[in-house]
């Protein structure tokens, strides 16, 4: 609902094909704790690589807004009704880079979600001139200057869910040799009592 496509730029018989995940959303429930956690799973295109349509910013932000669509039940799904992580490669940073980081932010301050800032102890990247947000939580080492070091990997628990620790592991080795170019988000995670 409210897709943000490019006006004019596909046709009806494109649009009857048009799937939103340029990758996939998952919901694949757990039994945690002997109770279910959603684990909501993405991975959203990059928000360049197109003209000025904007047709993959737009449709990065959609994947993006697909999950508060979800939760609010302005899907045929329906939003689950136990604890959640949201969690994936959204490509899209909350303050710098290319993108509609509005949807970003939207994500990040919904109330019923959580943003532990995970930050990396060492190896990150460092921080970008012209960037503006904390060097320490981005989570991909891209080309610099442009679109440089981002955070684009979210690990976001339910509000309804104690987080006991957070942090990203950068690649190093034959990982970091081969460009293997985003860091290992982790949240642990506690039931509240």
């Amino acid at each position: 609902p409210g897709a943000a496509l490019p006006e004019g730029y596909f046709d009806a018989a494109d649009l009857a094909v048009l799937r939103l995940s340029s990758h996939a959303h998952w919901d694949i429930p757990v039994l945690w704790n002997d109770a279910p956690l959603h684990l909501l799973a993405y991975a959203a295109t990059s928000p360049v690589f197109d003209g000025e349509e904007d047709r993959n910013g737009r449709r990065n932000a959609d994947e993006t807004r697909f999950w508060l669509l979800y939760l609010d039940g302005g899907l045929r799904e329906a939003a689950p009704e136990a604890a959640f992580v949201i969690l994936g490669d959204s490509n899209l940073d909350p303050v710098d880079g290319d993108g509609r980081r509005e949807q970003m932010q939207a994500l990040l301050s919904d109330p019923r979600l959580q943003d532990p800032l995970p930050k990396a102890e060492q190896g990150g990247p460092d921080a970008n001139p012209g960037h503006h947000g904390d060097p320490a939580l981005d989570t991909a080492d891209w080309t610099d200057p442009v679109p440089g070091n981002l955070r684009v990997d979210y690990v976001l628990p339910s509000s309804d869910l104690g987080v006991v620790g957070a942090g990203a592991a950068w690649p190093g080795g034959a990982l970091k040799e081969n460009g293997f170019r985003h860091a290992l988000v982790w949240v642990d995670i506690a039931p509240i009592p």
